[in-house]
């Protein structure tokens, strides 16, 4: 996802808050030194927040809200107030935090102070913005706005901006995002604030990538990124960085890892380890997509290593998660058994469903995978339970508060209602007094009140009646939810019944292979079976085709290879027992062993060399062709010219197909070799779409190769027939030519 940067500055640099009026301070008794060190301790705060450290953060906080009240600096009180209102919203989130800016604000309305007034309801705007109650945080935003000065808080009104267009953003509605964006980075331009203006740009970038224009985005984030690099600002680089990772993931890979490992080193540069451990999770995502296991393996184990640093054990047992999903695609069971079983412990520890949930889908993926359907299934069915809890308690949760809300609303309308009415009939009463009394602009204001009263009412009436409707939605959707239980529940039943027939299918495969009941299972299957069924009979035709091609590599190594070594075997046995007697004739045995084993080793190396899938294309046939004339022509002195047709060399050709072709063209090579007294030879491979021709001509004598070579002429012609060809020698006593003709499998 792509990283979102905000910023916010709850305390103003000491030396602007020293110069700002404190009138309104019924006793003051600080010194100036005293709300230098006040403001010390706020900038602290700031830093530490800055760099992650929370907790530090909320110690500064503390003591100068101590000091604040200490020397009764109510200024400071406030200041240290928002802080700490500002800390817990990053720490606990948006419960329970509303009541928090009450005392800041009585302060600065106390004060007179616009600015620390303006400060509260942009930090309360940003609260409700968190808890994504936009059109509350926009009011809240809209009222700072009005208090902060254009001509002393222009800073602050840009920051506004950017918020506001963050709200914007996270509503879909880009193209007001970047209006506010642009807003906000007049402002900072004209101040030179080169770190806003980064932090904006990276905003206009991420607006402009989920709008689909990537290329902008991409440019936005290098801007920013100049930017930071200028500054150093190493927190900033890494957020950034990791926003070009985003950019880049669905173009370049490379490019999106390049940038990972940029944004790993400025992640190191703050020492911040939670963001570091994020952006290592990151790299290791990226690694498994690029299929780079290991390394995604190594940098997962870092993250960890830095969760269990920092104590966040939800995101350690979401990262075992990763690892043993790492280790299915590294075909090691064992090693993801044991991380699913460390996640798991973590999740137990926790209570934490979500993780439980996530645990699960794994687990079910993991064995589905290993064809272990049962417990596939089991864990199929935990997970949905988990995400059906999950779901069920954030709705209650929801109708409840919506109920609450209603209720309490709907009481105070009434209540409201009652003064309302008694008002206006007050009103009344006093308006026929002004009309008796003859006095205009008394009755006139008087029925100007009471229209005020009932506009007031009826939007109190409409207010109640959406809230009556935001209830309705959510018992409809608590409805609908409990209808896709059912049909979750349905779901799961299907499922169980999918995966009982898959079983059924496995049991039939292998009685199909014993022989056994295979037509009669077949015929009982109907209906949404019959893909099912064409399936597995298209599996079993290849594994037929496979056992096929075994058979007949068995076939041939067995008449071929093992005639041979048979012969080698004897005349091993008759050279041991001549070698004392007769050593000419043991040599001679020797030489044959030696040239029968040079013919197993070619024989098994063309077995081999057609087997390989990857050399399926005549291109590669015709390189195995070449390379057999450097073995046999070429050492002879024979002149030899090969020349292929560039447009059949993509033709792809069964495996079959190219063993035979070899050996009718190896053993006519041989021929010449042995028998024709060649010292010339051409070979020529030709074809279209639907058929193959060969033709080798050299220049021997014809009549001494065709009187030696008669079984091996006759075990071509057998090859050529295989191939559903013909084989064509003719010659003269300038020489042979031996042409074949195949059609194309």
């Amino acid at each position: 996802m792509v990283h979102k940067l905000r910023h916010f500055t709850s305390v103003f640099f000491a030396g602007c808050c020293l110069l700002i009026s404190t009138a309104g301070v019924a006793q003051k008794i600080y010194t100036t030194n005293d709300s230098v060190r006040i403001y010390e301790l706020l900038d602290k705060a700031d830093e530490a927040d800055n760099s992650g450290n929370l907790d530090e953060s909320v110690k500064y906080a503390n003591e100068a809200l101590a000091m604040s009240r200490t020397v009764k600096m109510m200024r400071g009180e406030g200041f240290a107030l928002l802080k700490l209102a500002d800390l817990k919203l990053k720490k606990e989130g948006t419960e329970n935090i509303v009541d928090l800016f009450n005392a800041p604000l009585k302060i600065g309305e106390h004060l007179k102070d616009s600015f620390l007034i303006g400060l509260t309801h942009h930090q309360k705007g940003q609260m409700y913005l968190n808890s994504a109650n936009y059109n509350e945080a926009d009011d809240w935003f809209e009222h700072a706005l009005n208090y902060y000065r254009p001509d002393k808080e222009a800073h602050y009104r840009a920051l506004v901006f950017n918020e506001r267009g963050y709200m914007f953003d996270r509503q879909g509605e880009y193209a007001k995002a970047v209006d506010m964006y642009l807003q906000a980075i007049r402002f900072f331009e004209k101040e030179n604030n080169e770190k806003e203006i980064a932090n904006t740009l990276g905003n206009i970038g991420v607006s402009n990538f989920r709008m689909g224009n990537k290329e902008e985005a991409i440019t936005m984030f290098k801007k920013s990124a100049a930017l930071r690099e200028k500054l150093g600002d190493a927190k900033g680089l890494a957020a950034t960085y990791g926003n070009l990772v985003t950019a880049y993931s669905g173009i370049s890979l490379d490019s999106s890892f390049r940038y990972q490992e940029k944004a790993i080193a400025n992640a190191q540069k703050t020492g911040v380890k939670n963001n570091l451990a994020q952006a290592y999770a990151n790299a290791a995502t990226l690694l498994t997509r690029m299929k780079k296991y290991k390394e995604a393996e190594e940098y997962l184990q870092k993250a960890i290593q830095l969760y269990k640093e920092v104590g966040d054990r939800l995101k350690v047992g979401n990262q075992y998660i990763g690892l043993a999903n790492l280790q299915q695609l590294l075909n090691d069971s064992a090693k993801a058994e044991e991380y699913f079983k460390e996640a798991e412990a973590i999740a137990s520890s926790q209570k934490n469903k979500l993780l439980f949930q996530s645990l699960y889908q794994a687990k079910s993926n993991f064995y589905n995978a290993r064809n272990n359907y049962k417990l596939s299934y089991d864990y199929y069915k935990q997970y949905y339970n988990y995400r059906d809890s999950i779901v069920n308690e954030k709705n209650t949760a929801t109708m409840a508060e919506l109920q609450t809300k209603y209720e309490t609303e709907k009481k105070d309308n009434e209540i409201a209602r009652l003064s309302t009415e008694q008002k206006i009939k007050q009103l009344e009463i006093e308006k026929q007094k002004a009309v008796i009394a003859g006095n205009r602009q008394l009755a006139e204001k008087k029925e100007t009140q009471i229209q005020l009263l009932q506009q007031q009412q009826l939007l109190r009436d409409a207010q109640l009646k959406q809230q009556k409707e935001d209830l309705d939605k959510q018992v409809l959707l608590n409805k609908t939810n409990e209808q896709q239980l059912l049909l979750s529940v349905q779901e799961l039943q299907i499922a169980e019944n999918e995966k009982k027939i898959r079983m059924r299918q496995l049991d039939k495969e292998r009685l199909l292979r014993n022989g056994i009941i295979g037509a009669a299972v077949l015929i009982l299957l109907v209906g949404g079976l019959l893909f099912n069924r064409y399936q597995l009979r298209k599996k079993i035709e290849e594994q037929q085709a496979l056992l096929e091609v075994r058979n007949k590599i068995s076939k041939d190594l067995h008449d071929d290879i093992g005639s041979t070594l048979t012969s080698i075997h004897i005349l091993s046995n008759v050279s041991e027992e001549a070698i004392e007697h007769n050593p000419q004739q043991a040599k001679a045995m020797i030489h044959d062993i030696a040239m029968q084993s040079k013919t197993i080793q070619q024989n098994m190396s063309d077995i081999v060399w057609a087997i390989r899938p990857d050399n399926g294309k005549i291109e590669n046939l015709s390189a195995r062709m070449r390379e057999y004339i450097g073995q046999t022509l070429e050492p002879n002195q024979v002149k030899t010219t090969f020349t292929v047709n560039e447009a059949i060399l993509g033709t792809t050709l069964t495996m079959e197909f190219r063993k035979e072709l070899l050996l009718i063209y190896k053993e006519a090579i041989n021929n010449i070799v042995k028998h024709s007294g060649a010292t010339g030879v051409t070979i020529e491979l030709e074809g279209t779409t639907h058929q193959l021709e060969m033709r080798i001509t050299d220049n021997g004598r014809w009549k001494e190769k065709l009187k030696s070579s008669g079984t091996g002429t006759y075990s071509m012609k057998q090859r050529a027939e295989v191939l559903g060809g013909s084989l064509a020698i003719t010659g003269s006593d300038t020489g042979t030519e031996v042409k074949l003709t195949v059609p194309l499998p």
